[in-house]
């Protein structure tokens, strides 16, 4: 993966309000608002990119006092990460890609919400979308 972060995706997760398969308690956010990134504080956030960009998704839980466990399970492909593949999961729990073709695209990710720790936990898909320019 080249380069150092500069675009950044954070999902938030209100652990109370998921319940199985539903986005409700998600809410997806990232610095590009003043790049065009529209549909901020929803599951479907749009962001805009630079070509070139790498990107870092992070997911934290909203209640810091909760010993509950949110994480990014998988980020699926899409036409923008180009030929160097799907983002991937990196050292700090994040997940790190970059924007390798122009164009527009949505794509798959899957959070995993425990909500006692120790147990199966909650699987959720978020169907965000990305543009390079």
């Amino acid at each position: 993966m080249a380069g150092t972060p500069t675009v950044f995706i954070q999902i938030w997760v209100d652990i109370n309000a998921v319940q199985n398969g539903s986005t409700a308690g998600v809410y997806m956010v990232d610095n590009r608002v003043g790049n065009g990134s529209q549909s901020e504080g929803s599951a479907g956030l749009s962001t805009q990119v630079t070509n070139g960009s790498t990107i870092q998704w992070n997911v934290y839980n909203i209640d810091a006092s909760s010993a509950a466990v949110v994480s990014i399970v998988d980020i699926g492909n899409c036409n923008v990460w180009g030929a160097g593949g799907q983002p991937e999961a990196a050292a700090s729990e994040s997940f790190v890609g970059q924007a390798q073709s122009t164009g527009s695209a949505g794509y798959a990710i899957t959070i995993n919400v425990q909500k006692q720790v120790g147990s199966a936990g909650i699987s959720i898909t978020l169907n965000p979308s990305i543009s390079a320019k």
